[in-house]
């Protein structure tokens, strides 16, 4: 089996993942405000005891209006990062929040994680699940979609070598993906070798645009 070389590649991959920017929490506005109680102060906490344990797995999506940053999607992540503030217990490294623009999102960038590396999402997820954790448990306990660990958990099926591929950053999650739909590893590596790191989930999976990826994980 060839072996694939990915460092410093991933710079040159044109499907790569934005860097997030960051700001001071004061920046952040809301256009709704609303009290923390019930289900929704609920949320707030267990979020917050996500991230005092993990760290922010994915920026707050943010849009720009007369320089101030209104929040598009992550208002609990806001507001739980605000009350670790308030407690004296945010980590230094939130101090600056990380956050993506509306205009740094790509269509490949919706619904996975990006703060921490390829290899500690899988790591996580699948230590998690190797220890008996559900899907459920899983995705509460990261803040994550049921929907992006089972995604991770496809990547079980990836040959090693794509599989280093994929922490180094050189094919991204919807190539991991693509190439995990393939039951035979050596089927795997014989596409990425006739494809390169730059293939389309379309060509990897030799399927018609539009047509589902058809693969997920067990609950």
């Amino acid at each position: 089996m060839t072996h694939i070389a990915t460092h410093a590649v991933h710079t040159h991959n044109p499907q790569a993942a934005p860097i997030p920017r960051h700001a001071p929490a004061e920046r952040f506005e809301l256009l709704r405000g609303r009290v923390l109680t019930g289900l929704l102060l609920s949320d707030v906490r267990a979020l917050q005891d996500s991230i005092a344990r993990f760290g922010l797995l994915a920026p707050i999506v943010a849009t720009l209006r007369g320089g101030r940053l209104v929040v598009v999607d992550g208002r609990k992540r806001l507001a739980a990062i605000r009350r670790l503030a308030f407690e004296g217990t945010l980590p230094r490294s939130l101090v600056r929040i990380p956050y993506l623009l509306v205009s740094d999102l790509g269509a490949t960038d919706r619904g996975t994680p990006r703060l921490v590396s390829n290899r500690e999402l899988y790591d996580t997820v699948d230590r998690a699940r190797s220890q008996g954790e559900s899907v459920a448990e899983i995705a509460q306990t990261l803040c994550v979609s049921r929907q992006c660990v089972r995604d991770v958990l496809c990547l079980r099926r990836l040959a090693p070598d794509l599989r280093a591929a994929f922490f180094g950053r050189l094919i991204d999650f919807a190539q991991a993906r693509a190439f995990a739909a393939l039951p035979d590893r050596r089927e795997q590596m014989r596409r990425f070798g006739d494809l390169g790191p730059f293939a389309r989930v379309a060509d990897i999976l030799g399927r018609k645009p539009g047509q589902p990826l058809g693969i997920s994980a067990a609950a």
